[in-house]
């Protein structure tokens, strides 16, 4: 769900509320200080995952990044998959 900056315009207070889209104009949030309902204010949406330049921080993006390496044998070369036949050969 989204988060969304809500103020309070008799004592100041900013704070962000987690709700989804379609309870905007549904519900009233009010100020924790004061008691008085809160205005939704209007801002730019938050991209989450990604640093000031656009590269991924997702732990789980830069585990699908790293190449996966093959098995070597004991003389160090890399071992090739055997690759049998599924068909059975006529007699």
């Amino acid at each position: 769900m989204p988060l969304y900056d809500y103020k309070c315009h008799e004592c100041g207070l900013e704070k962000e509320v987690q709700h989804s889209m379609s309870e905007i104009g549904k519900i009233i949030i009010q100020c924790e200080v004061c008691e008085q309902p809160m205005k939704k204010l209007l801002s730019a949406p938050t991209l989450i995952g990604f640093d000031d330049v656009g590269r991924s921080i997702n732990k789980k993006d830069e585990k699908s990044t790293d190449k996966k390496e093959t098995p070597k044998t004991s003389t160090g070369k890399k071992e090739v998959p055997k690759v049998t036949s599924t068909k059975k050969e006529a007699a």
